[in-house]
């Protein structure tokens, strides 16, 4: 029986929100529950779906995860930048989950380095573990989002490429950055320091 433990991330290349990592640990038997319940990659289904499926995947499988709001998230990358930031947060899921010999696979991203980890391209999709990872951290980031949303009072878009308006907006209200936003972004930056507010 292989028992192996999976991980991903949500909001890493968001430009509101911090960043979400989360494990999933299964056996055979697990496994096989996973795949009744119809984990896939999170970006293969409605987010109103993930928001079911990852409370399942709670009863069927140990799970593990960090959510960083981005004011955490802003203070982390700048002492450790995104890369050292991935790696911590992958290590930390992981070692929260692993007992004794657990197969480990990483979703791979650039510069990862996490233990002795399998770190495979595009693993959501080959492994279900990493799948249910997935779902879970997705979860999570929608969570996260909707909590900003009403903090800002406005609608704060995810992705990175409908996202001027809502910074125009954020930084005319004269909300702080950090709060809502990655401030490392060049787009973020770049509103921040434009119309005199810093």
């Amino acid at each position: 029986m292989v028992t192996r433990i999976g991980s991903d991330e949500s909001l890493k290349g968001d430009t509101f929100g911090g960043l979400v990592v989360a494990a999933v640990k299964a056996d055979d038997t697990q496994r096989a529950a996973l795949e009744a319940l119809g984990i896939k990659d999170s970006k293969k289904l409605t987010d109103q779906r993930i928001k079911i499926l990852a409370k399942k995947v709670k009863d069927v499988a140990k799970v593990y995860f960090v959510n960083l709001y981005p004011e955490q998230y802003n203070e982390e990358i700048d002492k450790y930048g995104l890369t050292g930031v991935m790696n911590k947060l992958h290590t930390k899921c992981i070692k929260a989950l692993a007992f004794t010999d657990e197969e480990i696979v990483v979703d791979h991203y650039p510069g990862a380095v996490v233990g002795d980890a399998k770190l495979v391209v595009r693993a959501e999709d080959k492994y279900i573990e990493v799948a249910a990872a997935s779902v879970i951290a997705r979860a999570l980031a929608l969570e996260q989002m909707q909590e900003l949303s009403v903090l800002s009072g406005m609608k704060l878009p995810l992705g990175s490429t409908h996202v001027f308006d809502a910074l125009i907006a954020m930084r005319d209200s004269g909300k702080d950055f950090r709060k809502f936003a990655k401030v490392s972004f060049r787009n973020v930056r770049e509103i921040m320091n434009s119309g005199g507010v810093q």
